[in-house]
């Protein structure tokens, strides 16, 4: 039989004020044309479908419509992960349950999943979705009072009772499958920028493990082979890079062959806008620009100069108008730096006008420089005086003035 594992879609995930909607369709048309050439006879997903419990109806669009389509070439199975809704899965489960044959589940609780017959083989799969640490206990044991283990070993009684069940739903010509959203101790996290809940307490181990023919997992975000080489299993990793640690992966769906033997292949996805950073100076910038070096791509620039750019957006986005900006930083060597005056006068004290233009010089902006600090100045010199700078907002007041007494007039007729 074949198997297609996925995980770590991330569905409404945002870079900053960028949605990553039109990313996700790139990988995912990679993901739908692997799965329509190789044709396997089932499909895991091992968590963290959405980016949030409660994702933008976008995002839960695009992923009803995608798991519909994988569907449609084999049964599909959706764990819950740490970023996805319980409650939400379990609506949707309700509704794919009603489908007739059924092809799409969504699991919410450590459970075993069969099919009689898939290729003249039983199939079981051992599932378990994203456990937190203070919900261990409700599914380690029969009594919750009286479980007194850590973490690990609640997965370990959790992954133990599952196996030991698909075991003798297959018998020993089945095949019994493993699937996990979890940390196991040893896997490399990778460098994402966010917060990922990995660490002592929500580590768990391979120990078990191999009474499993594959072992699929959901979480870490680089793809990686599980740690220890006794477990057959691996990371599928996220479906793109979702920030800018995690630039340099590549990313992945795996494909697993099970027939005398079992073989294991990572396919590389398309993912959409690459995640360009660059250190340097602004020649160079351009220079890299104007060979094509950041078209369609989301860029993260640091630029040093000597002194301040005013007008650092501007040039970048000159030099490359085909990148999408996610975030700019101006790397100033010669600051500015005021000495304390210790004479009594003090010196001259800077005109706000002055330290306006200062701040505009090394603050992130859009706006033209020389415009927005003449507009300062003809705003400032009006403080005080009985005739002030109207720009243009006195004819549209006298109209409005105009309009509202025609209105009243008419309503008193």
């Amino acid at each position: 039989m074949k198997l297609l594992h996925t995980s770590d879609w991330h569905l409404g995930a945002r870079l900053g004020r960028h949605d990553r909607g039109t990313d996700h369709d790139v990988a995912l048309r990679g993901l739908f044309d692997l799965a329509e050439a190789e044709r396997p006879d089932l499909i895991l997903h091992t968590g963290d479908l959405f980016d949030a419990s409660q994702p933008p109806y976008l995002a839960l669009d695009r992923g009803i419509r995608a798991l519909r389509r994988l569907a449609a070439v084999a049964p599909t199975i959706v764990l819950c992960g740490n970023h996805d809704s319980a409650p939400l899965f379990r609506v949707i489960d309700r509704l794919a349950a009603d489908v007739t044959p059924r092809r799409l589940w969504f699991l919410t609780s450590p459970q075993t999943v069969c099919f009689a017959e898939i290729r003249s083989d039983p199939v079981a799969v051992a599932c378990v979705p994203f456990i937190k640490p203070s919900a261990i206990n409700d599914y380690a044991s029969d009594d919750p009072s009286q479980f007194e283990g850590n973490y690990a070993d609640g997965v370990r009684m959790v992954n133990d009772r599952l196996l030991t069940d698909a075991e003798s739903q297959v018998g020993k010509k089945g095949i019994v499958l493993y699937a996990a959203h979890l940390h196991v101790h040893g896997a490399r996290p990778g460098k994402s920028e966010r917060r990922v809940t990995v660490g002592e307490d929500y580590a768990t181990h391979v120990e078990g493990l191999q009474r499993a023919v594959y072992c699929a997992f959901g979480h870490i975000h680089d793809s990686q082979a599980l740690p220890g080489g006794t477990a057959p299993g691996r990371y599928a990793g996220s479906l793109i890079p979702i920030d800018f640690g995690e630039a340099e992966q590549t990313k992945q769906a795996t494909l697993v062959t099970i027939d005398r033997d079992v073989q294991v292949e990572s396919r590389t996805l398309p993912s959409g806008r690459p995640l360009t950073p660059f250190v340097g100076t602004l020649e160079e910038f351009e220079e890299r620009a104007a060979a094509g070096g950041f078209d369609g791509c989301i860029l993260k620039a640091r630029v040093g100069s000597e002194d301040p750019i005013p007008d650092l957006a501007e040039r970048l986005l000159e030099a490359s108008p085909a990148c999408t900006v996610f975030e700019i930083v101006n790397a100033v060597e010669n600051q500015h730096i005021k000495p304390v005056q210790s004479s009594e006068d003090g010196g001259t004290e800077p005109t706000l006008e002055q330290l306006f233009a200062e701040w505009l010089s090394t603050a992130r902006h859009a706006a033209p420089y020389e415009t927005v600090t003449a507009l300062f100045g003809e705003a400032l010199g009006g403080l005080g005086q009985e005739s002030v700078p109207e720009f243009g907002l006195t004819e549209l007041l006298s109209r409005a003035d105009r309009t509202l007494r025609t209105l009243e007039q008419s309503q008193a007729e």
